[in-house]
């Protein structure tokens, strides 16, 4: 009994097979840490958005709380996400999860990017065969990002959303 219980034990402690990446130390999305104040037009709507950029889980992961500035009338934010960006090594490719509180985690919500100078091209896939291009470019003279973001569908392309992120 004292031998299963140990083995169980160091089990336990072991953690999961595999190894452990090396924290992320990503020039560019090191860029994105600290309070910003974000405005700009979604959906063709003026808007202002507070985010906060912050490293986690062992430096792996830039976390982005982006959080409206306008309420809805039980006072709770208009709209409210996370945003997880990672570097993936063995792709060379940047990897991005967006979750917001219209919920629903499908392939809609993942995305790749290859880095284009300071910028980071991310497309998003739509079940029904369209995309979506979340394009956040970095300004290092003002250290200010943009986004910019494109919805593709049948053969057209529309802007949905062109914003600003500042220091406040």
């Amino acid at each position: 009994m004292r031998f299963l219980v140990g083995i169980l034990a160091a089990l336990a402690l072991a953690g999961p097979a595999g190894t452990q990446q090396a924290s992320s130390h990503d020039p560019l999305i090191e860029h994105m840490q600290g309070a910003w104040v974000m405005e700009g037009t979604i959906a063709g709507k003026p808007t202002i958005y507070d985010v906060t950029g912050e490293w986690v889980l062992n430096h792996q992961y830039m976390r982005l709380h982006e959080v409206s500035r306008d309420k809805k009338p039980d006072g709770s934010p208009g709209y409210e996400a996370m945003i997880f960006i990672a570097w993936d090594g063995p792709t060379e490719t940047y990897a991005l999860v967006w979750l917001d509180d219209y919920g629903d985690v499908s392939r809609q919500s993942l995305a790749n990017a290859v880095r284009a100078g300071d910028a980071l091209p991310f497309v998003f896939y739509d079940i029904d065969g369209g995309k979506t291009r979340t394009t956040m470019t970095y300004l290092p003279a003002a250290d200010r990002w943009t986004w910019t973001i494109d919805e593709d569908s049948h053969g057209g392309s529309t802007a949905f959303a062109r914003v600003t992120l500042r220091r406040p």
